[in-house]
Parts: structure tokens; sequence; C-alpha cells
């Protein structure tokens, strides 16, 4: 008898559960909470495209305005790129290399912008 009220009070220290603090997540939805052993390496592929994309600035009848509006150009390009970058996706912008052209007393500057892109496979 004192074996078995020994074992009774011994086994629920070894008996106990692992818990999870699940903080932040709304209980009013369904909601599914996925606990993996192992490492923390994801099953997904991923593909490093590059892609071109012409970038050209307004004309100017200067050639200092018309750089100025390619600048800008590139820099508005940057911008609504990041704006779409969504899951981190971008790994390099690049506006390349600024070419001028004169015509009709308008100078136009225009360049061929290259960007890395990391797109999911699977």
């Amino acid at each position: 008898m004192r074996k078995v009220l020994v074992l009774l009070l011994v086994l629920p220290f070894f008996a106990q559960a692992q818990s999870v603090g699940v903080k932040d997540i709304p209980a009013g939805e369904d909601t599914t909470i996925e606990i993996k052993k192992g490492s923390k390496i994801s099953d997904r592929e991923f593909e490093v495209v590059t892609e071109e994309e012409d970038i050209e600035g307004e004309a100017a009848p200067l050639l200092k305005e018309a750089r100025a509006n390619w600048k800008k150009a590139c820099a508005d390009w940057k911008k609504d790129v990041k704006e779409l970058n969504k899951e981190n996706q971008v790994l390099s912008l690049n506006c390349g290399k600024m070419e001028c052209s004169t015509v009709s007393m308008e100078s136009t500057c225009q360049s061929k912008a290259k960007y890395k892109l990391k797109v999911r496979v699977k």
C-alpha cells in the first residue's frame, strides 16, 4: 500500500506535458498552430529571375534638366518596386547607365534598368 501511495505522489512529476505560450493570436477565428520538430529550413524553393525595364525621363530644353528628370524617374521606379516588394522578393535594383540624346531642341535621357527577383517555384 505504501508503494502505491508513493508511486501516485511521484508519477505526476514525471508525466508533465510541455506547454507553449501563444500570445497575440485572435481566438475569434479558426486558427491552426503547427509545431514541428527539426530544423527551421522551409521546403520552399526559389528561383532568381533577372528582368529589364526601360526608364526614360521627361524631355527638357537643357541637358542638365533632362539628366535631373531621368534621376527623378529612376528614383520613382525604385520607390514603386520597393512598395510592391512583398515577402522581400527584390534582391537588387539598378537603373543602368544613362544615355542622353537631343532631338529638335529637347534633350531626353533614358536607360535599361535591371532588377533581380526571388520567385517561389513551388
